[in-house]
């Protein structure tokens, strides 16, 4: 899913705990070291110049791992038409699949709750879904949103959620997009038969109470999960894509980094990396990877020690010039810390260029 602004920016309660809602939707349950390295890697990422057509930044989170949510308010009480709300969500890799993307319309309702899975696109990296929800009943919820997705095909894989992020609708719907890796190593391609599953989703109350500390803090989470299942079968086309394998090594300050493969599709670019002589002590390394196609930057949305880095813009073509440069590595806090807040950090540049005819 594509990262929204200000998913709660009206309802800015000192109750509203954020880490516990990522935990309870999406299963995860981060350790401190991870929560460094994610801090890292924001920071990182703001430094980098970034294409003006980029997609609305995109970090890979899953269900099984972490969720980035945050989402743009939509003033007024009244539910506009919804499937019209998606198009104005986000650019770049997003618009690609949004344009393409298969429109559904599968309604199911459980206690009064609408979802609909709306439309649905897929290509050989990844597949995105856009689901609606509302709430029908009266006066029972102030927010609605997704709280996880179950995806898999008729052959039993599984399609590992990667990010996501929920839009409100008024203030008893809510427009949301969920985003997939799709399984097969970029081979996956034709039509497939899927079966979504939305175990619960998120409901907020209308009025919500929270308990006083003795400082005078409110804590409490006006949040609270609604069980369905709502489940939807649907055909969907699987986009091929272009899957390279470069073998290109460049080595920089001791330290090899080999571009063993790039997976080309129209929403995005996945390369596979693999480093030798990174130093030891505790510390994961992150690197500053930055893309070019035929002299266009793509702009890089994940590039995390445990990873494959992935722009948020695809390419319907891999042929011409391509330059994958790490330009440093960045590791966390180790027993020799040589950068800001007690980073490591490697200076390259790696630079791989190869041509694709």
């Amino acid at each position: 899913m594509s990262v929204r602004p200000g998913a709660d920016a009206l309802i800015p309660s000192p109750g509203f705990d954020l880490e516990t809602r990522l935990v309870r939707a999406f299963a995860a349950n981060p350790t401190a070291e991870q929560i460094a390295v994610m801090d890292r890697r924001v920071a990182a990422a703001v430094a980098v110049p970034q294409s003006i057509s980029h997609r609305v930044s995109r970090p890979r989170h899953l269900r099984r791992g972490v969720l980035l949510v945050a989402a743009l308010v939509l003033l007024g009480g009244a539910i506009p038409s919804l499937l019209s709300l998606y198009g104005g969500i986000g650019s770049g890799g997003y618009q690609v699949a949004w344009n393409r993307a298969t429109q559904l319309g599968l309604v199911q309702v459980h206690d009064g709750f609408e979802v609909t899975l709306q439309a649905a696109y897929a290509d050989a990296a990844q597949t995105m879904l856009a689901i609606s929800i509302v709430d029908t009943g009266a006066g029972r919820s102030s927010k609605v949103e997704l709280y996880g997705a179950d995806l898999t095909d008729e052959a039993g894989r599984v399609y590992h959620m990667t990010s996501g992020g929920s839009t409100p609708a008024g203030s008893s719907g809510s427009i949301n997009t969920v985003w997939y890796d799709t399984p097969g190593e970029g081979a996956l391609s034709g039509t497939h038969h899927f079966i979504l599953t939305l175990p619960e989703i998120g409901v907020r109350a209308v009025d919500p109470s929270f308990s006083l500390l003795p400082n005078g803090t409110e804590v409490g989470d006006p949040w609270h999960t609604v069980a369905g299942p709502w489940t939807f079968a649907f055909d969907l086309a699987v986009g091929p894509g272009t899957h390279l394998t470069p073998g290109l090594t460049a080595t920089a300050a001791g330290v090899s980094a080999t571009l063993t493969s790039v997976l080309v599709t129209p929403t995005t670019v996945r390369l596979g990396l693999t480093y030798q002589g990174l130093p030891i002590g505790g510390s994961d390394w992150a690197p500053i990877v930055t893309v070019t196609h035929n002299g266009e930057q793509l702009a890089v949305g994940s590039t995390s020690w445990n990873g494959d880095p992935t722009t948020v813009v695809g390419s319907d073509s891999a042929s011409g010039t391509w330059v994958v440069s790490i330009s440093e590595f960045v590791g966390n806090q180790g027993p020799t810390p040589s950068g800001p807040g007690g980073q490591r950090r490697i200076n390259g540049p790696w630079t791989l260029r190869f041509v694709v005819p």
